[in-house]
């Protein structure tokens, strides 16, 4: 059974600027907030391999959330087999994702999460080997998730800043709150296992010049 890397749920972080309040001529200040719930699978058959992720993302103050999904299933293969001086490989599967406007329900206390909503299907097909590569539109798929929590609280806090002495300057700052869930997500009927997690993060963000 293979063991998932769940990433932290401040590296999803987007950061937009929402409603900005100026404090100067060349000064402006944002913050804002957001919950967000995340599920992703993996599995293999006949050395094809399929990764996948489906997320959930409202911004405080909205009434719907942001939800996306993304999939590639393929393998890499010897693109010379009958050449042993030749170690060409390449990529041969497809990709498919979507996004669209949804809903996002998480519990007290981050203890589970329902996030569901329809989504604009776009298939690319790839070959490396041959130099193909074809994008469809699958048309519109329903997608939801469910997660319960199977961990305790982690907090994350983390800061960043670019200067140019007296022309410019910046910095921002975050911090989350997130557990680690694991359950079931539901891609065009098809429902799979998926580890991920559930939290809440917020940043700041100031620039001068």
């Amino acid at each position: 059974m293979r063991t998932f890397m769940v990433i932290p749920l401040a590296a999803l972080l987007v950061l937009a600027v929402a409603a900005p309040a100026s404090a100067g001529a060349n000064v402006t200040n944002s913050s804002q907030s957001a919950l967000t719930a995340q599920g992703s699978w993996y599995s293999e058959n006949d050395g094809v391999e399929t990764y996948g992720s489906l997320v959930g993302w409202q911004d405080s103050g909205s009434s719907s959330a942001y939800i996306e999904f993304w999939e590639q299933a393929g393998q890499y293969v010897d693109c010379t087999p009958g050449d042993d001086t030749d170690q060409a490989y390449g990529f041969q599967g497809q990709y498919r994702f979507g996004f669209g406007d949804g809903s996002l329900t998480i519990g007290r206390g981050y203890a589970n999460a329902h996030a569901s909503g329809t989504v604009e299907l776009t298939t690319v097909s790839v070959d490396d080997c041959t130099g193909d590569y074809s994008e469809a539109s699958g048309g519109a798929i329903d997608v939801s998730l469910d997660l319960v929590a199977i961990g305790g609280k982690v907090m994350e806090r983390g800061t960043s800043s670019f200067k140019i002495p007296g022309i410019f300057n910046t910095h921002s700052s975050y911090s989350s709150t997130s557990r680690l869930a694991a359950g079931t997500a539901t891609i065009g009927g098809l429902e799979m296992t998926v580890e991920g997690g559930i939290g809440k993060i917020s940043w700041r963000d100031h620039s001068n010049g």
